[in-house]
């Protein structure tokens, strides 16, 4: 029964005058620090093929316990997270500089990171290390200790943690994991179920944390699933004068679609802004945004209330437009060939701090930083650094800047000082904002890496961000525009006849391997004999998962306990 239109849901309280007081704050659970593993006396095994084991705990700094609070319309709401980050020790590869891939993490047994489906526990964060040769530091440790009281991951598997809440399990974990030695990863391509529309790939709008997906083709809007691969509804939108479309996004905070069209395509750009739930116009900007054919846009939520969309034009000019439920209104514009640039490749959202919002713009060769307030004007510009070869994409991590220039190099550059922290080659050229299929960085969610793949190409390549090293995988597909979400490993891009797909990358399931090659390998790592020196004569056609052991036991000795349930002799000569 309704009384008076109140909602009688226990959502709060009402103060009828009286002088409100300060809710009373729960303490944080206590938090056990005790590692429930050490490296200290304990042998780190050696390991071959595939296997499941616990780490040991090699490094951790101290862990911090943090109790916030802030208030969703009358109730107080209270978080307490206690961040643990950690340096984890498995095994040892019996092959030095084989290749070893993680494909599943649990922390007391809880599945927390599974790369055959895509899953990563929200949060999570780390960087698993192979033992290879090559490897340098980690820098999560660097961070913390300095370079030079840091040891490089070689020779071992490792992983490291970044920023793990722990205080969910009241105490640090026992983690184990999966890894598969030589388990390449391969692409798996799922094409979304569909029951009508096919939108454009360059229109495809990824809500990554909502997991929903917009499509729009110049006619309708399209809604789908991203977990589900699959379509749900369709709005028709009302009909209009235009006949170009650009830069179609999404508002989380006012649940509004926004784009840009044109009757002419070279001008009167107006701004469109529509209900999130109906397509409905709900209001259009008369101002256009260009005097020439647009660019790019990105939008970006800025408080409770406001959005600003920021983009440029073919001219390089610069404007953005100022957001709300139900008005949408050009807040600033500038002349072309903004600030003298003659090539802009990039726009990058930055962090929103206060009532001001930050964008990066790849400008010729200089990454700058502009400030916006949150009525939409332009409050400050700065060049944080500059580069010898002109830039073509940039992504904002951690309060730092990766940049790609068109010399096919990927730098770092710190987010406070500009200095240029390390500037690395890459096997890849990022196409011209014009011709490449790479999306733009608002539409992605980066983690630790940037997925690229050429136009064209087949091979696809990631990034560390905080390393510049790349991998590779073979066997893509090539597409048309594409959006990647580090935080579940998948692709979003489209078919050849315009259905959304998804894109997996699945590490090898660890095939049976045979026991003479164990053998083999352990007598040559594990003993130190030559391979000319060892042989196997006869028929050893039995298949094995892989082999965990303790190589101070002696390789031979090993090697017999292995062959004696196969009734197999050794012999030396």
């Amino acid at each position: 029964m309704a009384i008076g239109g109140f909602n009688l849901r226990p959502i709060g309280h009402w103060n009828f005058g009286g002088t409100p007081t300060a809710p009373d704050v729960p303490e944080a659970s206590p938090i056990q620090t005790t590692l429930p593993t050490s490296a200290y006396g304990q042998t780190i095994p050696v390991v071959w093929g595939k296997c499941r084991l616990p780490s040991a705990y090699i490094w951790v700094p101290p862990i911090a316990t943090v109790t916030s609070t802030h208030t969703e319309w009358w109730d107080t709401i209270t978080t307490t997270t206690s961040f643990m980050s950690c340096r984890l020790r498995f095994a040892r590869p019996l092959v030095p500089n084989s290749t070893w891939i993680l494909r599943k993490l649990y922390a007391n047994g809880k599945l927390i990171y599974d790369a055959t489906q895509s899953y990563r526990q929200k949060g999570l964060k780390f960087r698993a290390y192979d033992g290879k040769s090559s490897q340098g530091r980690d820098p999560t440790m660097v961070a913390e200790e300095g370079e030079t009281n840091v040891s490089a991951h070689r020779g071992y598997l490792d992983i490291v943690l970044t920023d793990f809440d722990i205080q969910g399990l009241g105490a640090p974990p026992v983690f184990e994991a999966e890894w598969i030695q030589d388990g390449a990863n391969s692409h798996n391509y799922q094409v979304y179920t569909t029951f009508a529309g096919t939108p454009n790939a360059r229109d495809l709008i990824p809500v990554w944390d909502q997991q929903k997906l917009y499509g729009f083709d110049d006619t309708d809007f399209y809604l789908y699933a991203i977990a589900a691969a699959k379509q749900y509804f369709t709005f028709d939108r009302e009909p209009d004068i235009y006949n170009y479309y650009r830069s179609v996004r999404y508002s989380r905070i006012l649940d509004r679609l926004f784009y840009f069209a044109s009757f002419t395509g070279t001008s009167d750009w107006d701004a469109v802004l529509c209900d999130g739930s109906t397509g409905a116009v709900v209001a259009t900007s008369g101002d256009s945004a260009t005097n020439s054919s647009l660019v790019a846009g990105c939008l970006v939520d800025v408080d409770a209330s406001t959005a600003l969309v920021v983009g440029f034009g073919l001219n390089e000019q610069v404007f953005c437009y100022r957001l709300t439920a139900d008005t949408v209104t050009r807040a600033y514009q500038s002349t072309a060939s903004w600030n003298g640039y003659s090539d802009l490749q990039c726009l990058t959202p930055g962090p929103v701090s206060g009532s001001d919002a930050v964008f990066y713009f790849c400008a010729d060769n200089d990454l700058v930083k502009a400030t916006f307030s949150s009525q939409g004007t332009l409050k400050s510009t700065a060049v944080l650094a500059t580069f010898a070869d002109a830039l073509r994409y940039a992504v904002y991590d951690d309060g730092d800047l990766v940049v790609w220039t068109d010399a096919a190099t990927v730098s770092r550059v710190d987010g406070t000082t500009g200095a240029v922290e390390f500037t690395k080659s890459v096997p890849y050229q990022i196409e011209a904002i014009g011709s490449r299929d790479l999306g733009p960085p608002d539409l992605q969610r980066f983690v630790d890496e940037l997925y690229f793949l050429p136009v064209g190409g087949t091979t696809s390549y990631l990034t560390d961000l905080d390393l510049g090293t790349t991998r590779s995988i073979a066997g893509a597909s090539s597409t048309a525009a594409y959006y990647f979400d580090g935080q579940t490993d998948q692709v979003i891009s489209e078919t050849a006849g315009g259905i959304p797909r998804r894109l997996t990358f699945v590490p090898g399931g660890g095939e049976l391997r045979l026991l003479r090659d164990l053998l083999v390998d352990l007598m040559v790592y594990g003993g130190g004999f030559d391979p000319s020196q060892v042989a196997c004569e006869g028929t050893i056609d039995d298949l094995i998962d892989g082999a965990v052991f303790d190589i101070t036991a002696g390789a031979r000795d090993i090697a017999r306990a292995i062959c004696e349930p196969y009734s197999i002799a050794i012999f030396e000569r």
